[in-house]
């Protein structure tokens, strides 16, 4: 009975997955006629376009290039927090996963709560100010990440804080960031605008996800190397580490689990230094950026003011 319910339980996790498959596979047989269609690597071809599906010549814009940094960043920041963080709630601390969720609930209420607080705070400050300010928050709650242990009461609780203070500092720049990019071009592009800096937070989550994802395993792996025992040394990832000590007698698999993580500590405490700096850096460059001009006096990027006659 329990054989029958792993494989249907197998083939409903296949299902979702060959969706995809096909789905990518249809996309790579499409791109040939796609290209041809869209006249396609497309970005020459956009910036030739009068109304072009994405329009590069925003950039040219210093407000607009500043938050769309500045939401790629960011995102960068959270999707590689996310990552790890709720792997070291279930692998670390041995938390199961739909306990491990509920604990990371504080990182997306964070951020709720930072963006129903953003309009206040712009009542009081610049816009820019706002952001700034909050991300420099979100440094401070990732250089919390960076006294996580492995064990021992403060563990949970700091780790909370962390990535709920990180979040909270977020929700300016989400809340308002897309007010100053939409201002800070005509309206006639306010669309293409908004799309890009949906996109860009979006892009930013997938680079999270491989470049910090990346790190972490390269921190991980060099901590397990640096051990004599040939069981640590072949472990490359926490999972692996977990299975691999099942299979031990109980000391060395006590030894393997406390070793892997460490390692994978470690790895939190170098993702949370980056996100540190990530978030201090945009700080900077939002606070360093010109306010917005009037969204109705702009200039296309692209064309010289009109000259008033004398």
């Amino acid at each position: 009975m329990g054989t029958n319910r792993a494989w249907w339980g197998l083939v409903v996790l296949l299902l979702p997955a060959l969706l995809v498959a096909m789905d990518m596979t249809a996309l790579f047989l499409a791109l040939p006629q796609l290209s041809a269609a869209l006249g396609a690597v497309f970005v020459r071809r956009q910036l030739r376009l009068e109304s072009p599906l994405l329009d590069l010549r925003l950039f040219r814009n210093r407000p607009f290039t500043a938050v769309i940094v500045a939401l790629v960043f960011a995102g960068i920041a959270m999707a590689g927090t996310g990552l790890l963080v709720t792997q070291y709630l279930q692998s670390v601390l041995g938390f199961s996963p739909v306990l491990s969720a509920i604990l990371f609930a504080p990182m997306g209420l964070g951020t709720a709560a930072g963006t129903m607080l953003a309009p206040a705070l712009a009542r009081r400050m610049s816009h820019t100010s706002a952001i700034a300010g909050g991300l420099a928050v979100s440094a401070l709650g990732s250089l919390l990440l960076i006294f996580v242990g492995t064990a021992g009461p403060g563990a949970l609780p700091l780790v909370m804080t962390g990535i709920t203070v990180l979040a909270l500092g977020t929700g300016p720049l989400f809340a308002l960031g897309t007010g100053l990019i939409v201002g800070s071009v005509p309206p006639e592009r306010a669309g293409s605008a908004a799309a890009l800096s949906e996109t860009g937070n979006y892009f930013g989550g997938s680079l999270g996800f491989a470049l910090l994802g990346v790190v972490a395993a390269i921190v991980y792996r060099s901590h397990m190397s640096g051990t004599p025992s040939d069981a640590l040394a072949t472990s490359d990832s926490l999972a692996g580490a977990i299975a691999a000590a099942a299979r031990l007698p109980a000391e060395p698999a006590a030894v393997l689990l406390d070793a892997a993580r460490t390692a994978f500590t470690a790895g939190l405490h170098v993702n949370g230094a980056v996100a540190a700096v990530i978030f201090t850096g945009l700080a900077v460059l939002i606070r360093a950026m010109r306010p917005a001009t009037s969204a109705a006096k702009a200039p296309l990027p692209d064309q010289e003011p009109a000259h008033q006659p004398s």
